[in-house]
């Protein structure tokens, strides 16, 4: 499988169809590190946990940190939504979110921004303020106020805010090898 796919270009609006970002994503999922797609251990240090079954919520606040082998997530705060059928359908890490894992075929992957949220249904993983994310060893960058990947739908969305640009930089070299 190729690391980017056939299709990478920059539409008007800000729209970026990045076959290795989505890839990227499809293969980690930011919270599958939270226990939801492999089974094995979860780490969760936070200064407080709370669990609210009647309303389906449950929040680990304080410094949260989340370990999955070599896989860690950090925010203020995390909020997992369950269904009443106590199935996750939704997280959301809250402030100052700071990411750093290592995908199935050997990439290591490093990002942040003020929120990420995961829509397991729709397979959507939106970095919400101040959003980056960089393959280490690679040039392969994406920086924006917003940036959604939605592996259904097959695409990722690079959106600024005002005058601010955005940023795309991709190794076509990695692309042209993987051909």
């Amino acid at each position: 499988m190729k690391i980017f796919g056939s299709v990478c270009s920059v539409f008007a609006g800000c729209r970026v169809w990045l076959g290795f970002w989505l890839r990227l994503f499809l293969f980690v999922g930011i919270f599958a590190i939270c226990g939801v797609a492999w089974g094995n251990e979860l780490l969760i240090d936070a200064k407080q946990v709370f669990a609210d079954e009647k309303r389906g919520i449950t929040s680990a606040e304080g410094s949260v940190h989340i370990t999955k082998e070599r896989d860690t997530l950090n925010a203020d705060k995390v909020n997992v939504y369950m269904s009443k059928e106590r199935k996750p359908f939704k997280f959301e890490a809250i402030g100052n979110v700071d990411f750093h894992i290592f995908t199935e075929d050997g990439r290591e992957l490093k990002g942040k921004s003020d929120t990420l949220i995961y829509l397991i249904e729709q397979s959507e993983y939106q970095l919400i303020g101040r959003a980056e994310a960089r393959e280490i060893g690679k040039p392969n960058y994406l920086k924006g106020e917003r940036i959604i990947f939605n592996n259904k739908e097959n695409f990722a969305n690079v959106q600024s805010e005002g005058d601010a640009p955005v940023r795309v930089i991709i190794d076509l070299n990695d692309i042209q090898q993987k051909k």
